[in-house]
């Protein structure tokens, strides 16, 4: 079964159980003629099998047990045949009860959750930010600054952001002295940038202030700037389709209507990844126009097209929007086919089963 087969290599390669979307793509991809070496390829370069070198250095504080210290605020969910351990986030002091513990715990200062590595995905983002135009460029949670590297040797402006320790530790030298440490909101920018990136990032935050992290960001968001967003997101998108289905009664239930309150989480409690803002795809898309940020749809459609081949190991990486303010002007036809040509140049990147047959 592609299934165990999957299960077998997350075990092996990653040392640990699967996710429940990763387990789903890889035996997707199984179930295709001759993708074995394809799918063992994507563990052995993925950033998560790199961490594991980082965390032989660095060995990870044991996290407590929050179940075991609050079992009145989890639940188990049956989720595909498997119990799943779920916290009920009831009001929004539960919110930030969460949040702090992640703060209080350093969470985030983990090998496990950044990798540092300069990989394809780093320069796919890089040369995106630098197929829009961009002279200049923001990363909110750069971690230790491997696009920004990259933007910076294209002869980009840059600066980040970042509340992980050990991302100064391995902050790339030609970009060290443009990453400021805090939380972004409270940090001091004097100037608007062409770009902002946000890239696994804006799930990470306290939901409960989700909006003022929205304000900072448009703050330093250069008037025709582009804002390249890439968050986990749950049920069917206008453009890239479904990455994964939502799962929990409660999703189910409140659907796009509002952000979800119940998060999957480990066996001791902690948010799966450290995500807690957990929605669907029109969500995020309201919750930026209330911000006046409209997504240009012609440059996500030409991304989309040009690195499907990409997604299809990387399907995380579908749910992303490209946004700019609702006066800015969206991308021509002209633009876009810069967007596509620029992507399509970069070295390494994967060619679709269809095109090779």
């Amino acid at each position: 079964m592609p299934e165990d087969v999957a299960t077998a290599l997350y075990r092996g390669i990653l040392g640990r159980e699967p996710d429940i979307s990763g387990l789903a793509d890889k035996a997707r991809v199984l179930r295709q003629e001759n993708t074995l070496e394809l799918v063992i390829r994507s563990f052995v370069e993925s950033s998560e099998f790199k961490s594991r070198f980082l965390e032989s250095l660095f060995p990870p504080v044991p996290l407590p047990n929050l179940i075991a210290q609050m079992p009145e605020r989890y639940r188990v969910e049956l989720v595909r045949g498997g119990p799943m351990n779920v916290y009920v986030a009831e009001s929004n002091a539960d919110m930030s009860l969460m949040m702090s513990l992640i703060e209080k715990h350093r969470f985030y200062d983990r090998a496990g959750v950044w990798t540092p590595s300069i990989d394809l995905d780093k320069r796919i983002t890089a040369k995106t930010v630098e197929a829009l135009g961009a002279r200049s460029c923001f990363e909110l949670g750069c971690f230790n600054g491997s696009v920004l590297s990259v933007l910076a040797e294209a002869g980009i402006a840059v600066a980040g952001s970042e509340v992980s320790h050990l991302a100064f530790i391995f902050a790339y030298t030609n970009i060290r002295d443009k990453i400021l440490y805090g939380d972004v909101r409270e940090l001091g920018i004097d100037r608007v940038f062409d770009a902002v990136l946000c890239m696994d990032v804006l799930e990470h935050v306290n939901p409960v202030r989700l909006d003022d992290y929205i304000q900072k960001l448009l703050s330093v968001l250069a008037p025709d700037g582009v804002m390249y967003v890439n968050s986990p997101m749950w049920g069917d998108d206008r453009i890239f389709g479904v990455v994964e289905e939502p799962y929990l009664a409660e999703w189910l239930e409140v659907g796009d209507a509002a952000n979800w309150r119940h998060w999957p989480c480990d066996g001791e409690g902690w948010p799966v990844h450290g995500h807690l803002v957990w929605a669907s795809p029109l969500w995020w898309e309201r919750k930026f126009a209330e911000h006046g940020l409209v997504r240009d749809t012609r440059v996500e459609t030409v991304i989309h097209h040009v690195l499907g081949p990409t997604f299809e190991t990387s399907p995380g990486r579908r749910s992303l929007f490209v946004l700019r303010r609702e006066a800015a002007p969206m991308a021509s036809e002209t633009q876009a086919a810069s967007v596509a040509a620029a992507l399509s140049s970069l070295p390494g990147l994967p060619v679709s089963r269809a095109s090779q047959s």
